[in-house]
């Protein structure tokens, strides 16, 4: 049996999944709030005990980088070493990779079905190699997700193998891209020693957003508002109402949000030549697709300068599928 995590800052999810004619068919899957334990072991024996499963392989998406076989979480007081874990919990065969490392290995067996297509970009299937890379071209993909911290991994195909290339792309320095942005730089300046584009495309970094737009003066903040920020989860607050227009700080929060996710999208492309396609995973892109698609990330995606024409022919897509990295995981584990 396979077990599975998607270790987050917020939460952390496990399934048991099986490998059945080379497709990973997930089973019992559970969620846990990554502050009620001290570290992953706890969860995972809790969650073994549930199910009264016996488990011979496991990968975890861990949010940080993995060096040997061991990673410190950066936004949670957790240590992950494979061999303690795998001692602790008899399970022979465990890995650790980035979180989304587990996203990316999961992005070749999306379907059409799991991806909302923001940008066309050239047509799936108009290389040699197509949009999953199962030809014998060569092609490099980027996954871009924003969450409690914000993730980056590429995918590089060559003759029909899929190559992960971590990465924490995530925490380089932020360049904003018109005046409102450099005053949210400015404004972030004052409170961080550094800023990165972690410090905006992320549930915090949202946070963030609001305040500056807040205490710059750009609008007023209703009563209302306030109240429901310090009672509820002030980034499904700032999404939620950003969506439907319902409060012109959150709007406008959502607004910069967007083409910051936009911008830092196409830099991935140059980063890598990324020109197979890039794919918004995680929880934020998720729920506000249909806001992403109102044109504000693609003009920010697409808008580089000289070489805006590669970014010109590369697809961006937002997954929906919100257990991608699950099935990575379990993917990776698979074959370990």
């Amino acid at each position: 049996m396979i077990l599975a995590g998607d270790v987050g800052g917020t939460k952390t999810r496990l399934a048991i999944c099986q490998l059945e004619d080379g497709r990973i068919i997930r089973q019992q899957t559970d969620t846990f709030a990554s502050c009620d334990y001290s570290c992953l072991e706890e969860v995972v024996q809790d969650f073994i005990n549930k199910y009264d499963v016996s488990v011979t392989r496991s990968c975890f998406g861990v949010p940080g980088p993995v060096v040997n076989g061991e990673a410190k979480a950066t936004k949670l007081p957790w240590h992950f070493k494979e061999d303690r874990i795998s001692n602790e919990l008899n399970i022979p065969t465990v890995k650790l990779v980035n979180d989304l490392v587990a996203t990316a290995a999961a992005v070749p067996h999306l379907t059409t079905e799991d991806l909302h297509v923001l940008y066309e970009g050239e047509p799936p299937g108009s290389t040699a190699e197509g949009r999953n890379g199962s030809g014998n071209g060569e092609e490099v993909i980027g996954v871009l997700a924003p969450g409690t911290g914000l993730g980056q991994a590429y995918v590089h195909t060559n003759a029909g193998q899929h190559y992960i290339l971590a990465s924490e792309g995530g925490h380089a320095d932020f360049a904003p891209t018109n005046e409102l942005e450099a005053k949210l730089f400015q404004y972030l300046m004052s409170k961080y020693d550094h800023v990165s584009y972690d410090r905006v495309l992320s549930g915090p970094g949202l946070g963030s957003v609001y305040t500056f737009l807040k205490e710059t003066g750009f609008a007023p903040e209703p009563p209302e508002l306030k109240k429901r920020l310090r009672e509820e989860d002030p980034g499904t607050v700032i999404t939620t109402t950003g969506k439907t227009g319902e409060y012109e700080l959150c709007v406008k929060a959502l607004d910069i949000f967007a083409s910051v996710l936009g911008a830092q999208a196409g830099n991935m492309v140059l980063n890598l030549l990324a020109t197979g396609g890039i794919y918004l995973g995680g929880g934020i892109p998720a729920g506000i697709y249909e806001k992403l698609a109102d044109g504000i990330t693609v003009n920010s995606y697409l808008e580089k300068g000289r070489l805006s024409y590669l970014v010109e022919k590369t697809p961006l897509y937002v997954i929906l599928d919100d257990h991608t990295a699950l099935l990575g995981a379990a993917y990776i584990a698979s074959e370990s």
